[in-house]
């Protein structure tokens, strides 16, 4: 057993034990219970499901399927990877911070994000990490829900580029997105958004939930809804495929 870093994980993820066949997980009924499941909390995840399940299907019944800009695909591999890590610490054994998926794009970011786990990290790390932004937002005083809601702030893009959003954006959609990512937002010279930021990671260190991953588990949350972060780990070969959706 390898030896592993382990954050101090406040509160246990909510997962749905199946003890049902691959086919009946894809029934009707089965479909729009999850689909309630998610809409509720935010996030599904299902442990333990069987060796035949299809994760593909499964995760084309909460929206439409979009190809990854890496390589056109639907599904992409999380893998150590040191082509991608320079630019993205998804793709290495370090420590991910807490961040919505998609900030950096001028254009609605993708809806849900889906993952599910090939082989899991041996020495228990590669944890998971989900927190909840509309319950932050909740939590800000009208002064500030209104600060985040009406103005752009700058964010910087892996490329160095800046686009700017609220971060809370109510007028792209139905459904308010929020876009965070703390060491990318430029807020130095912003006291009222450095607090707020700061407090907002805060909030995610006190309220995340961790996914202990197994095989086959799988799990999808709410882009614009969702932080999501990762805890470090030492086994190379841990793997996970991932799928981005859009309603």
């Amino acid at each position: 057993m390898q030896d592993c870093n382990k954050n101090n994980i406040l509160m246990l993820s909510n997962p749905v034990a199946i003890t049902s066949t691959a086919d009946s997980l894809l029934s009707d009924t089965a479909i729009a219970n999850f689909q309630q499941i998610l809409k509720t909390q935010g996030y599904l995840y299902l442990e333990r499901l069987p060796d035949d399940f299809d994760h593909l299907v499964f995760a084309s019944k909460f929206g439409v399927l979009l190809p990854h800009k890496y390589n056109g695909e639907y599904v992409f591999t999380i893998k150590v990877n040191p082509n991608l890590g320079d630019r993205y610490p998804a793709f290495t054994t370090s420590e991910v911070e807490p961040h919505t998926e998609g900030y950096e794009y001028e254009h609605r970011p993708l809806h849900y994000q889906c993952l599910w786990c090939v082989s899991p990290a041996t020495c228990g790390g590669g944890q998971t990490l989900l927190a909840d932004g509309y319950a932050f937002v909740n939590s800000l005083s009208n002064e500030e829900r209104e600060y985040i809601t009406v103005y752009k702030f700058e964010f910087v893009t892996p490329s160095g580029s800046i686009v700017k959003h609220p971060l809370y954006d109510v007028e792209s959609g139905k459904q308010p997105i929020v876009r965070f990512n703390f060491s990318q937002l430029r807020r130095n010279s912003d006291r009222t958004l450095n607090n707020i930021a700061t407090r907002f990671l805060q909030f995610f260190n006190d309220q995340k939930i961790a996914i202990n991953w197994s095989k086959n588990d799988f799990l999808i949350w709410d882009n614009f809804r969702m932080l999501h972060s990762r805890t470090t780990y030492q086994d190379r070969d841990r793997e996970l495929k991932r799928v981005y959706l859009r309603a």
